[in-house]
């Protein structure tokens, strides 16, 4: 596969920065700190899955490595198919994957610190995750077509 670059670039770069935001969070926001009227960072362990849905942490771990295994299928399966924005939305939605449930294996939460007034509280590979699946979504027809 050509992408496969593109993949593994999006994919360490995603862990790569989420670990250095994370980390930059836990040592430096000891008080939230407004930058704009509806978005501030605020340090928050989340032991929670998305949107404060609670479960055992078990559970927790288990869904996240079937989602995981499911799209890799999808991916394995369309790997020599995959066009170029197809490798970077998987790399990105793997790596923001990988990034979470590492940190909730490890130490049982995830950091998050960016806060939107009309949202919880998230971090770098939740956004990943999210732009990932919307760029697949938006470009559908075209990622399992070669560029």
């Amino acid at each position: 596969m050509k992408n496969r670059g593109i993949f593994w670039g999006a994919l360490t770069g995603i862990v790569f920065l989420d670990i250095l935001t994370k980390f930059g969070a836990q040592k430096y926001l000891f008080v939230p700190y407004k930058i704009l009227p509806f978005l501030k960072l605020e340090f928050v362990e989340n032991s929670n899955l998305a949107f404060g849905i609670e479960f055992p942490r078990i559970w927790i771990i288990l869904l996240s490595l079937v989602a995981l295994g499911v799209l890799g299928n999808i991916f394995v399966k369309n790997v020599r198919k995959t066009s170029k924005i197809g490798a970077f939305a998987f790399g990105i939605i793997f790596g923001g994957a990988i990034a979470n449930l590492g940190e909730r294996i490890i130490f049982a939460h995830v950091t998050d610190f960016v806060a939107l007034s009309i949202i919880p509280n998230f971090n770098l590979a939740d956004t990943a995750l999210t732009l990932g699946v919307a760029t697949l979504i938006i470009f559908h027809t075209k990622i399992f077509k070669k560029n």
